[in-house]
């Protein structure tokens, strides 16, 4: 199916053709009855219970020491003047 095209003058000499979309970007349509209760059987089912949330809190609480302990310490860095590494401080 050919799309639709618009003509653009960008100055006396140069025309653009542009394909013009068949919807516009971010248009919707209303959702029926039966879809609005299957994004809600959806959601409902993706429900997590109380043990769950907790071990997840705890996971994420554990990580984020851990990244917080790793950072907390910067790595050693060499002052100035002085040789940063490689084959007898070549670098």
């Amino acid at each position: 199916m050919p799309h639709a095209s618009i003509t653009v003058a960008v100055d006396a000499q140069l025309h653009w053709v542009v394909r013009v979309p068949e919807t516009l970007a971010g248009a919707t349509r209303a959702p029926s009855a039966a879809q609005l209760a299957n994004l809600g059987a959806a959601f409902e089912a993706m429900q997590v219970t109380a043990d769950e949330a907790a071990r997840a809190d705890i996971m994420v609480g554990a990580i984020t020491r851990a990244v917080i302990e790793l950072l907390s310490e910067p790595p050693d860095l060499p002052f100035i003047g002085e040789p940063f590494g490689g084959t007898g401080g070549t670098d």
